[in-house]
């Protein structure tokens, strides 16, 4: 074909020079983009725009977390607690860590008794004199029947160590939170026990009649075989009461619209409780946590200074009661009783105890593993258990998940019954320590804190802060109420006990039970 002058003619384009036509203009675009979103971002190639400067309230810093260290390192503040707050001092820490950089807490969560043997033995160990920052600044365990156990026995060991002098400063001891040491029994068991405390058959009170039923007074030990010092069993100690108690009549409806009554579960027949065997209340070791010894306690409390002979002491036939409004009352007008009645009740008590417990199982060493082995396990290992209100809280949020499933249980409140304060106190701090433990103790102790306490099953110790009140998420205090959970319970505490009268209980368990 003729050319048309001046045209140029041209070969067809090759695939290699395609692909690298197309590569190129990939690149061009991808430059343009990039430039792009590099003017449209004003000039940041950062995902968004920056982010604001954020200034610091110094006046408000230091007030809340006191100055910063010229060195720029953070104050230790080193925290030994009862491990049954665990969960609620983490999430406190790490909130406080955002709030106060210059403060760093170090949390050890331990047993209550574990933990004050261990700091009695830090500041008597010559190797850990000189490392400081690795010593307790704080130490919070359950209550102060362990605060006074460990003086005791700090008192005993430093005896011999010159210029030992006090390890704790009681005198700045601020509670926590508190929590009440409560039973939590399966429902069946809690209707026929109720029946029993009701008929007031026995003189002691409900802290002797509830883990030692059926065993007398003057338990004679020489006939009875070591397998067969336990609880009685629950036929034998209802079957006087039968027939069963009568139910209340219920009440007309004033409304001509039915009313449709809450379920009730029958009473247990006869041979449902003969099924059941021995009684079987548990509670922790005495010489492993607070708990264990605050019911040991409570049972001696109960067998040497009765019920009706407190109330004689107390100027009153009834036998003693909670505040008619709710709250915490004391009995310290009655520590020189039970003193002077334990003295004179002493061996008739370590045979009781040893009548009582000598044949059972070791006692778990927690709180929180016995009331997890009830709720896991069922009632053939135990039918209740003596623990804190606190721990109670989430298993019964765990079985109303699982209502058609699991078993029903109950809270009780006796009385009396200790109330753990969960007090923080001092251990030897020097000054810039005690200002920075202190700066974290007031955080704890601020609404926000102990909003979240109340979340985790505790009451507040901040008296502006309400359970009923709480605007909270999820308020245990008041989705359980089913389970026999009371916002204001009548409490009643026993009188304080000193170090001296707390070892001399401990010895007298070890005694009758054989168990260290």
């Amino acid at each position: 074909m003729a050319r048309i002058p001046g045209e140029t003619e041209h070969d067809a384009p090759s695939g290699p020079s395609i692909a690298r036509e197309a590569l190129k203009a990939a690149v061009a675009l991808g430059v343009l983009g990039a430039l792009v979103g590099y003017v449209s971002r004003g000039g940041n190639l950062a995902r968004g725009m920056p982010a604001p400067p954020q200034f610091v309230d110094v006046e408000a810093f230091r007030a809340d977390c006191g100055p910063r260290d010229v060195n720029g390192r953070p104050l230790i503040v080193n925290m030994v607690y009862s491990e049954d707050k665990r969960s609620w001092l983490e999430y406190a820490a790490e909130r406080f860590a955002r709030r106060c950089p210059n403060i760093q807490v170090k949390l050890t969560a331990m047993g209550d008794i574990e933990s004050a043997d261990a700091i009695i033995d830090a500041y008597l160990e010559p190797k850990y004199k000189q490392q400081k920052n690795e010593l307790p600044t704080l130490w919070a365990p359950a209550d102060d029947i362990v605060v006074q156990y460990l003086a005791a026995r700090w008192k005993q060991r430093s005896s011999e160590v010159p210029d030992a002098g006090e390890l704790l400063d009681g005198s700045e001891a601020r509670s926590l939170a508190r929590s009440p040491l409560v039973v939590l029994v399966w429902h069946d068991r809690y209707q026929v026990l109720e029946a029993i405390l009701r008929s007031g058959r026995s003189e002691e009170g409900p802290w002797w009649q509830i883990p030692c039923a059926l065993v007398p007074r003057d338990a004679e030990l020489s006939k009875v075989a070591l397998e067969d010092r336990v609880p009685g069993r629950w036929i034998d100690w209802y079957g006087p009461l039968t027939p069963p108690p009568a139910k209340k009549p219920a009440v007309a409806p004033k409304t001509r619209t039915p009313i449709k009554p809450a379920y009730e579960a029958p009473f247990p027949t006869l041979q449902e409780i003969e099924r059941w065997g021995r009684v079987k209340f548990g509670h922790t070791s005495p010489t492993r946590a607070a708990s264990g010894l605050e019911t040991l306690y409570l049972m001696a409390y109960a067998y040497v200074l009765p019920p009706k002979e407190r109330a004689a002491l107390e100027g009153s036939d009834a036998p003693a009661q909670g505040s008619a409004g709710g709250g915490l009352t004391g009995s310290e007008h009655l520590r020189g009783a039970f003193a002077r009645a334990l003295a004179e009740r002493k061996d008739s008590l370590r045979q009781a105890l040893g009548r009582c417990e000598g044949g059972l199982d070791e006692a778990p060493e927690s709180a929180r593993l016995l009331t997890e082995s009830m709720i896991n396990v069922g009632p053939g290992r135990y039918d209740g258990v003596m623990t804190y209100e606190h721990l109670t809280l989430p298993a019964l949020k765990r079985l109303g998940a699982h209502e058609s499933t699991l078993r029903d249980a109950r809270i009780i409140y006796p009385q009396p019954t200790i109330v753990n304060e969960h007090p923080a106190v001092f251990i030897r701090p020097d000054p810039a320590q005690r200002q920075a433990a202190s700066r974290w103790l007031d955080f704890l102790l601020a609404e926000e804190m102990q909003e979240k306490a109340i979340q985790y099953g505790f009451r507040p110790a901040n008296p502006d802060v309400s359970i009923r009140a709480s605007d909270v998420d999820e308020n245990p205090f008041l989705d359980l109420r089913r389970y026999g959970v009371e916002l204001d319970p009548d409490l009643r505490e026993p009188p304080g006990l000193d170090g001296d009268a707390i070892h001399e209980l401990i010895g007298i368990w070890q005694d009758a039970t054989g168990r260290y």
